[in-house]
Formats: C-alpha cells, sequence, structure tokens
C-alpha cells in the first residue's frame, strides 16, 4: 500500500504538526522515525492546545496508532509527561502508541552534556540543549543505552557502569554521572511507560502491518537542519529528509506521496546561514503576526521571506512530489510581500545552490507582489501559482490557520476565491 511522507521543506517549525494531525485521519499508523524531543509539533483539537515533542501526531479521535521507529532518541521522562496530558483527555490513549525496542535513549547526563559542549564552543551551535546530539554521538560511539536493555536489569547495569566509567573519565572535575541513579532512573520511568500501557515491538514484529495498512510517516524539523545536507554546522544531530523512513525498515518509492510543509514565508530558530532574514521592525512584525516563538525552546525565532532557491534544494534533496503550504493567512494585510527567485553567488545568478556551503555566500534575488488582506483573494492565489510554477512541484494542499480543519485541498481553495 502506497505510503505518505511528510516532511519540513525549510528550516523546521513549518507547521508540520497540524499537518500530520489533518492526515492522519486518513492512515492507520503514524510513524516518527528521526530526532527526539528537541522537535516541537503543535496540534489543536477542539481549540485545546496540545505540543509533542516526542510523540507521533496521532488523530485523537479515531483509531490511529503511533510508532516511534528506532532512527529517534528518545527521552522517557518527556514521553511519560506528554502522555500523562493526553490520557487526562482521552483515558487509556497510552496503548494507541508502540516504541521500537532497538531505539536508543536520550538520559539525563545527555542535557547537562549539552550545555556544557554549548558552552565550550567558540561559536555556539544554537542547540536546544535536550541531549539530543550527545545521544546521537553515543549511539554512534557505541556506548549508549536502548530500550532492550532496559528488559535485563542486569545487563543494563553492566551497560551503564562501563558508559559511566568512559564518561566520568571524559568529564573529570566538569561532570560526574551516579551508577545507581541512572540504573534507577531508567528502570522507574520504563515502568511508568509499561504501567500507562505503551506497547514495546520492533519494526520487523509489525513489518505485516506497516507494509498492509496506511502509514504515514512524520518528519522532525526540516531538510535545511539535516546532518548531511543541511547548512552544517548549523544542524541537527539525524536525517530530517524523507530518507529517515528507513528506521521503519520502508523504503520510499516514485509511487509514495513525500510531500513537503512550505510555510508561506520562513524562518529559523538558532544560528546559522538564513539568506532572506529580515531585522527590526520587519522582522518583530512578522514574528508576532506568525507567533514565532520556539514550541520547544521558546525562543524568538528568526523569520525572513520564502526563499524559492532554498525550497529548490529542500526538494531534490528528499524529491518531495507535493507541498502544502502554510500560515497563509499570516501574510494578510501586507501591501507587498516578496519571494526570494534565486541567489547571487561569487557573482553568478544560481537558480539553487549546489552544496549546502552555497549558502553562506547566496545574495537573494527577488520578486516583489502585490498583497492581500485575505488568503481567498486572488492576489494571493497569483502568489501561491507563481511559487508552484519556480517549483515545477504542485501546492496540493493550503492551510490558512491554526486549527486542524483550517486546510484546504487546492482545487477547494480555489473555488473559494472571491
Amino acid at each position: 500500500m502506497n505510503k505518505l511522507a511528510i516532511i519540513g521543506a525549510q528550516w523546521g517549525d513549518e507547521g508540520k504538526g497540524k499537518v500530520v494531525n489533518y492526515f492522519s485521519q486518513f492512515n492507520d499508523i503514524i510513524v516518527r522515525s528521526s530526532g527526539g524531543a528537541n522537535a516541537g509539533h503543535t496540534i489543536y483539537f477542539k481549540d485545546k492546545k496540545y505540543v509533542h515533542h516526542l510523540l507521533p501526531s496521532i488523530t485523537f479521535d479515531t483509531d490511529s496508532k503511533g510508532f516511534l521507529a528506532k532512527g529517534m532518541v528518545i527521552e522517557l521522562e518527556q514521553m511519560i509527561e506528554e502522555l500523562k496530558v493526553l490520557e487526562a483527555d482521552f483515558p487509556g490513549i497510552s496503548k494507541r502508541f508502540m516504541v521500537d525496542v532497538e531505539t536508543f535513549i536520550v538520559l539525563p547526563y545527555h542535557k547537562e552534556e549539552d550545555g556544557l559542549l554549548e558552552s565550550m564552543r567558540k561559536n555556539p551551535i544554537g542547540t536546544t540543549k535536550r541531549g539530543i546530539g550527545p545521544a546521537y554521538q553515543d549511539k554512534a560511539a557505541r556506548q549508549n543505552v536502548r530500550i532492550i536493555d532496559l528488559f535485563d536489569d542486569e545487563l543494563l547495569r553492566e551497560r551503564v557502569e562501563e558508559i559511566v566509567y568512559l564518561k566520568n573519565n571524559i568529564y573529570e572535575g566538569k561532570m560526574h554521572i551516579d551508577v545507581d541513579e541512572t540504573v534507577n532512573y531508567l528502570l522507574d520511568k520504563f515502568d511508568q511507560l509499561l504501567k500507562l500501557g505503551v506497547t514495546f515491538t520492533s519494526a520487523s514484529e509489525i513489518e505485516e502491518e506497516i507494509k498492509n495498512k496506511k502509514v504515514l510517516f512524520e518528519g522532525a524539523q526540516g531538510i535545511m537542519l539535516d546532518l548531511d545536507s543541511g547548512t552544517y554546522p548549523y544542524v541537527t544531530s539525524s536525517t530530517t529528509t524523507a530518507y529517515s523512513a528507513s528506521a521503519a525498515d520502508v523504503t520510499l518509492t516514485d509511487d509514495d506521496t513525500i510531500m513537503g510543509v512550505v510555510k508561506a514565508y520562513t524562518s529559523r530558530v538558532g544560528e546559522g546561514e538564513f539568506p532572506t532574514e529580515l531585522f527590526d521592525e520587519e522582522a518583530d512584525k512578522l514574528r508576532k503576526l506568525g507567533n514565532e516563538f520556539g514550541a520547544t525552546t521558546g525562543r524568538n525565532r528568526r523569520v525572513g521571506w520564502i526563499d524559492l532557491a532554498q525550497l529548490r534544494y529542500a526538494i531534490k534533496k528528499s524529491k518531495i512530489n507535493s507541498i502544502v503550504m502554510t500560515k497563509a493567512d499570516v501574510l494578510n494585510g501586507y501591501d507587498k510581500v516578496k519571494v526570494c527567485v534565486g541567489y547571487e553567488i561569487d557573482g553568478v545568478e544560481q537558480k539553487m545552490p549546489f552544496i549546502s556551503n552555497d549558502f553562506k555566500k547566496a545574495k537573494p534575488i527577488y520578486k516583489e507582489f502585490d498583497g492581500w488582506n485575505d488568503v481567498f483573494e486572488v492576489n494571493f492565489l497569483k502568489y501561491m501559482t507563481f511559487i508552484e510554477k519556480e517549483l515545477d512541484t504542485e501546492i496540493s494542499y493550503v492551510s490558512y490557520g491554526p486549527k486542524t480543519e483550517e486546510i484546504m485541498e487546492k482545487r477547494d481553495f480555489i473555488m473559494n476565491i472571491k
């Protein structure tokens, strides 16, 4: 059965949570396969706001399930907190979440290590300090704990003792990890998850279910933060492209839909290149209108005009074949709006950068459009149609408000143009 992957096509915060929540009503399993609690997906259900940092954005009033695949790094305490919030409104909902036992864990000392490393850098990256980078670093160094280790107390203690010995020697005088404290923390959180009813399984065990049911892959952050294709070193520590589906033992094909979520403008959290960034009063206005404050960190997001050169790059890197445009309503009331149509790099005009380092030298080339007071006006349609043509990729859906139901398929949207 064909699959659907929904990924961020910019620097994250494109509104993926709302989009995934909308499409989850048409799917049986929602899979998150990369990242950790550094993501922040905001969902509105019956006028109530829910923010997921770890949990897949399942639909609350259907039987859809959520699967946390082994490409993630999971902070157990954060997962418990999110489940308890949902349990208060939807008793028993925890039983609809599955976790791959081969998934790695973010431990309390990873957060401490994250902050320590960030403070020592000459040029801080601007991490969320949720321990994601150190957890992935330990995964690669073969010195982290997996969910499956929690099923055997003796094995877990041996594993933790080895890791703690290494860490305490590396960070001597800067941080100290206690073996008993770490083991007790892990066993306590694991017990809480079991009592909540979370299912622990593996991609292999549910292979037939994933193969034969409607499955949606929920991306975290955005392509421009991808470890390999993003604006390195100002990136996250995992893949943010559709290829992360491989963590659930799935290979997406040309028959599957890879849907890029694109904000009608652009934003970024933290340091790094941002060619179309606005400053001062212009930035403050757009930030306030778009409520551009991080769901994970609460930090002000940097904001700017939509960037087609960056989007062409993202489309190529993740083979995006469909677009959802979000926050279209935020630009309501602007007299003029700008679109970056390309870059000047080393004195040469380019439609798209060839490598991520080109973003450092990029000078945006703009085209200006007449603004609109309502997204259902012709001027917004002209804006959207131009973007669609330039990207050679269909904008198949338009989101025009924070509520899950405030989204339309393009043909229905066009029929409502005044």
